[in-house]
């Protein structure tokens, strides 16, 4: 009697099996592709020592040119504390705290500035504040802030190293000898 039950079993695994694999494989019907992404503009960059990527842009209103790092690694965007006192902006304190190679430390805002590129403009960006001299001695020449993630999120950027530009893409699917990359 034992051994009926278990037949049984046996045959119902193996049926539900070849009934598994018997399903055609189905698909959706339809499949949304976004468009490719599309340059928005270039620009040129000089190149520091050790393969450092220094962007020019203007904040704000104020017609000076600043240099920025283009900085992989960083997740926010930030303002050297002697350039911001030079521009006359006045950051807003905070509780908020950064993490960086020299340690933990708070820091002070700008809030909802613009950063202008020639060709675009990227609105509601929030800069800390931080002392940058050590940078500037070190390459020997100013540099005014650095640009990470909060900007780098928002576009697809090609840096060509032999032409020495950046191209800012829209942030579609980014298309490349005919292979579309995400």
């Amino acid at each position: 009697m034992i051994i009926m039950p278990f037949r049984k079993r046996i045959y119902n695994f193996f049926l539900q099996l070849i009934c598994l694999c018997a399903t055609p494989v189905l698909h959706a019907q339809e499949v949304f592709v976004d468009p490719p992404a599309r340059p928005i503009t270039r620009v040129p960059f000089p190149q520091l020592t050790g393969g450092i990527v220094v962007l020019r842009a203007t904040l704000g209103d104020n017609s000076d040119t600043l240099s920025f790092i283009l900085d992989t690694g960083s997740s926010g965007i930030s303002l050297d504390s002697s350039t911001a006192d030079y521009l006359g902006v006045k950051p807003v304190p905070s509780d908020r705290t950064i993490r960086g190679i020299a340690g933990t430390k708070k820091v002070s805002f700008l809030y909802n500035q613009q950063l202008h590129f020639p060709g675009l403009t990227i609105d509601n960006l929030n800069f800390h504040i931080n002392d940058y001299s050590i940078l500037t001695s070190v390459y020997g020449e100013q540099i005014d802030g650095i640009i990470g993630y909060s900007v780098i999120s928002k576009y697809i950027m090609k840096l060509d190293y032999d032409s020495l530009r950046l191209t800012f893409c829209t942030p579609e699917r980014c298309v490349t000898q005919g292979v579309a990359t995400y």
